[in-house]
């Protein structure tokens, strides 16, 4: 029998970070480490992180204080807020694209708009993104639940990132029936849709299915169904040991696929099982073959296993149990009477510099056999070159089909980075960012995506760009931008250029131009007395020209209006304190506070005929002035600096009652002398 293996399957990006984010934490946080729920839908998964120290809660109220990771799915703001409060250090593994729908929203919430869920009302995930919305979001799981739902003029529509295009789209076609303006988020994660279409389309093309993952999973269920409504014979499953033979009786091509939540050990061994099953309905009549629940295997298969054992020999491939991890090797159980051993050097196919940073005790991995035995009757065995085996046939085919890969920068070379793809690989530093690097140390040890550009086994050349991605992602971002942004919307931004003009703001792929006259609500020369590149800040959208791909922005439209309260602040007859600010022919504009000019005419600049402002005062200087008059709808006020001054002669001559003094008279020439 052939097993074929759907082309997408397995860990997701955001599984995978945050399985990542929880091993890391355990190897590097004391305990206790919790995670709020389990971490993923998989029950194996999951066990692996408790032997790891990470226990499982439901309630952290009465739990001791510690570290608490949230699970990919998420949760609402009023958990994260409440276990700070309670002195939890909080870790948040939510998935990128459920955080993404979370925001989304939010920000619906915020503007007004009735925000309608597409998903399982008990899912975690959907839970969550109503948490986001203050609980005042509706979930729907069909058109029919739509179809209940009471009229509402805006109404603002997200998915659960694990639904089918086509339900959501029945959806929001019935929501658009019955309701005002719709505006649809797309939520949807990319890879849960590549991997439903790759199920599908192997589902048509094989005699049975076989879907692994965990029973509580709902992108594994969503899997399970799709393939189903093939009529290919369907059978979910949580490990091999749910294998039966007789599925497979008979069969001459199956099908293999997998959840988002199952990680890459669990296909194997299912993959290996069914191979098993074939073989042995080859060999053997299948009445004498018994599978108990339990899973355990045939006298055959133990018999063969003890053949592959005792056949161990330099070439071949294994799998294996890491069991000791020390400074310079690692001790992996391959099956055999004793341990491997994995020399510091045959790691990886980069240099490293501590085996903890590859591996850790129960990880299981591939090894090549290098040596059976050495002198020492020791098994030698490579980590590297077994990665390189599978890796070039990863590589090919992503190169093939224009797919990213993963790899984690290992060290920073003449020219670039290299990465570790299961095989060297070098990412020049013209393709590492979208525009240019200074310091290309920052990316080591971090785990990059990026495109293959050029590949040649032959010559054992791999060349990367991350900078063909982000760009794509960029673009992505701007024409999602454009589809969605109003003008008046709020929305947050970086800056990211200044010009004599203006400023730049990235709002989400797109570059916004916030004009100087639109930065602060008083007069600045140039952005930078405000404004520094990489600054976030919220922006109001003036003006959006779709067909030309431009934005207007405003910062002063989402700051205080000084001139509102005016009219309290600077009642006519009042005599305050303003700056000069600038000098013009017909009198000179003064400072009352930041935002807020008013005018001195040349007429009321002194009680004598000015010919020029400068012949009275200069900009900059601290003067007071009387208020004639406050116009706050056309923003002017008439200001006297005659009057105020009057006000000041006045104050003096009621201060002395009338009286001169000798010392008022001679009081300088007494001085002198």
């Amino acid at each position: 029998m052939k097993v074929r293996l759907a082309t997408k399957a397995g860990f997701c990006f955001g599984v995978r970070r945050a399985i990542d984010l929880a091993l890391k934490v355990a190897r590097e946080t004391p305990p206790p480490i919790y995670t709020l729920g389990p971490l993923i839908h998989n029950p194996q998964v999951v066990t692996l992180l408790t032997r790891q120290g990470i226990s499982v809660i439901n309630d952290f109220q009465n739990a001791p204080r510690g570290t608490l990771i949230i699970r990919s799915h998420g949760v609402g703001p009023g958990l994260l807020e409440k276990a700070r409060e309670l002195g939890f250090r909080v870790l948040d593994a939510t998935c990128p694209f459920v955080r993404r729908a979370q925001q989304l929203a939010c920000d619906l919430t915020a503007s007004g708009y009735q925000v309608i869920v597409v998903g399982e009302k008990e899912h975690p995930e959907v839970q969550g993104i109503v948490g986001w919305t203050n609980g005042q979001a509706l979930v729907v799981e069909n058109p029919a639940e739509a179809a209940t739902l009471p009229p509402h003029p805006r109404v603002g529509v997200v998915a659960q990132t694990t639904q089918p295009y086509a339900r959501v789209e029945a959806v929001v076609k019935e929501l658009r029936r019955r309701m005002g303006e719709v505006t649809v988020c797309d939520t949807i994660c990319n890879a849960v849709v590549e991997r439903q279409e790759a199920a599908f389309e192997l589902a048509h093309q094989v005699e049975v299915m076989v879907i692994v993952g965990g029973t509580v999973s709902a992108n594994t269920r969503k899997l399970t169904d799709l393939c189903a409504s093939t009529g290919t014979p369907t059978y979910h499953i949580e490990t091999g040991e749910q294998l039966r033979p007789e599925w497979f009786r008979g069969v001459k091509t199956a099908g293999l696929t997998a959840g988002a939540s199952t990680p890459d050990w669990i296909i194997e061994e299912v993959e290996r099982r069914m191979r098993e099953m074939a073989d042995r309905e080859d060999i053997t009549n299948p009445e004498e073959q018994v599978t108990t629940p339990e899973g355990d295997v045939t006298n055959a298969e133990q018999e063969l296993q003890t053949t592959q054992v005792k056949s161990l020999r330099s070439g071949d491939v294994v799998k294996g149990v890491v069991v000791q991890v020390g400074q310079d090797e690692v001790l992996v159980d391959v099956g055999a009477k004793s341990e491997g051993v994995v020399p510091l050097r045959e790691l990886s196919c980069c240099n490293v510099s501590s085996p903890d940073d590859l591996v850790q005790v129960g990880d299981e991995i591939d090894v090549w056999v290098v040596k059976a035995e050495d002198n020492e009757g020791r098994i030698i065995l490579s980590k590297g070159r077994a990665d390189a085996i599978r890796a070039w046939d990863t590589l090919e085919q992503a190169y093939q089909n224009g797919e990213p890969v993963k790899g984690v920068v290992r060290e920073v070379v003449k020219g670039g980075l290299l990465v570790d793809l299961g095989v060297r690989s070098f990412l020049p530093a013209s393709q590492v960012e979208r525009g240019y690097v200074e310091d290309l140390s920052q990316y080591v040890g971090q785990e990059i995506t990026a495109q293959i550009i050029e590949l040649n086994k032959g010559r054992k050349k791999v060349i990367l760009s991350r900078k063909v991605l982000l760009e794509e992602e960029y673009a992505q971002k701007r024409q999602e931008t454009l589809s969605t942004i109003q003008e008046g919307d709020v929305v947050r931004g970086v800056v990211r250029r200044l010009t004599h003009f203006g400023a730049f703001v990235d709002i989400g792929g797109l570059d916004g131009l916030l004009h100087i006259s639109e930065i602060s609500w008083h007069r600045i020369n140039h952005p930078s007395e405000v404004l520094k590149v990489g600054d976030e800040l919220e922006v109001q959208v003036l003006r959006v020209d779709r067909e030309n791909e431009k934005v207007s922005l405003s910062l002063k439209q989402v700051l205080p209006n000084p001139w509102d309260q005016v009219g309290e602040n600077y009642p006519v007859g009042e005599i305050v304190s303003a700056k000069v600010v600038r000098l013009v022919p017909f009198g000179a504009f003064v400072e009352l506070e930041p935002g807020v000019e008013g005018l001195i005419h040349i007429s009321h600049l002194a009680d004598w005929h000015v010919v020029k402002p400068e012949d009275v005062i200069e900009e900059g200087q601290e003067i007071n002035v009387k208020v004639l008059s406050v116009d706050p709808e056309n923003k002017r006020i008439r200001l006297s600096l005659r009057e105020a001054r009057k006000n000041d002669d006045n104050k003096y001559q009621d201060n002395n009652q009338g009286e001169i003094t000798i010392g008022d008279v001679f009081g300088d020439l007494l001085q002198k002398n």
